[in-house]
């Protein structure tokens, strides 16, 4: 009777404790948060859960606690910035900390049962915390890849124009309407900085934003076009020279397709070996059984 009355006691305590520091936090109830993520769903937004909503008001809070250096912030702040990842670096630095640091403690029960299980919730713990925290690079360079992958076919659309029409805001514009969503998006922001402000710059922070030597070539030919030399030749070779980069990528992919495929003709030939088993065993039996 008395372990039941401290185990109710220690649960009320835990509930009480986990109100009070949602409280504290300033965290929304679970039925509110569920009614603003239908909402957010709804109208088209990322969809999170309710443990990420929780895990981010709790780093926001905690972020003055943590102080980063200033070259690494700023340059976590940009790839946040590319990933569009609406986090400061300090609270997505510190989102990543607490996720590990709950694994490391959800292993400290175990320390008394099973002391070997809270050194795999600590290597646990550390996996997470590198997953969490290059999970921004991650996306940057899977948009990388994606926006270099269109990059070809964006060379060869500027040089056919150029023979026509030397205006690079018209270029740009017009490749928009056949651009991929990754390199589109990039394109939409170019050309809206373009109309606004210098065009030069426009295309230097195009360039800045993606990171790509592919992008850089193709961003200094048609800053040549602005300053008015003609650079139909240079884009014929940037084009040939993008075409042999993309011929490269394919073989390297194609070399990679028979690692793939190695453990699946392994099972066929196990198969096939098989068959050829069963045959000779039926085989066998069945003259044995003249024999006798």
């Amino acid at each position: 009777m008395t372990a039941l009355l401290i185990l109710a006691a220690s649960i009320f305590t835990g509930i009480g404790t986990y109100h009070l520091a949602c409280a504290f936090v300033d965290v929304p109830t679970a039925r509110t948060s569920k009614m603003m993520l239908l909402a957010r769903k709804q109208t088209g937004a990322i969809n999170e859960n309710l443990f990420d909503v929780y895990l981010t008001k709790i780093s926001e809070k905690l972020t003055p606690l943590l102080h980063l250096d200033p070259m690494k912030r700023g340059r976590l702040a940009v790839t946040l910035n590319i990933a569009g990842i609406p986090l400061t670096p300090e609270c997505y630095t510190m989102k990543a900390i607490l996720t590990a640091a709950l694994i490391a403690l959800a292993g400290l029960p175990f320390l008394f049962i099973m002391p070997l299980l809270v050194f795999l919730f600590f290597g646990l713990a550390i996996m997470v915390w590198f997953a969490v925290y290059y999970k921004a690079s991650d996306i940057v360079k899977k948009r990388k890849k994606l926006i270099e992958s269109e990059l070809p076919r964006f060379a060869v659309s500027i040089q056919q124009s150029l023979a026509a029409d030397r205006d690079v805001l018209k270029l740009l514009t017009s490749y928009r309407k056949i651009a991929g969503p990754h390199l589109g998006q990039e394109l939409d922001i170019t050309i809206a900085d373009m109309k606004t402000a210098n065009y030069e710059n426009a295309l230097l922070h195009f360039q800045n934003r993606v990171g790509s030597t592919m992008l850089s070539d193709i961003v200094r030919g048609l800053i040549g076009t602005l300053r008015g030399d003609d650079q139909q030749m240079y884009f014929k070779m940037l084009v040939f020279d993008m075409r042999q980069i993309e011929q490269s990528n394919l073989k390297k992919e194609a070399q990679k397709r028979p690692k793939q495929m190695q453990k699946y003709s392994m099972l066929m030939l196990f198969c096939i070996l098989l068959i050829y088993v069963v045959v000779l065993s039926v085989e066998v039996v069945s003259s044995l059984e003249g024999f006798f």
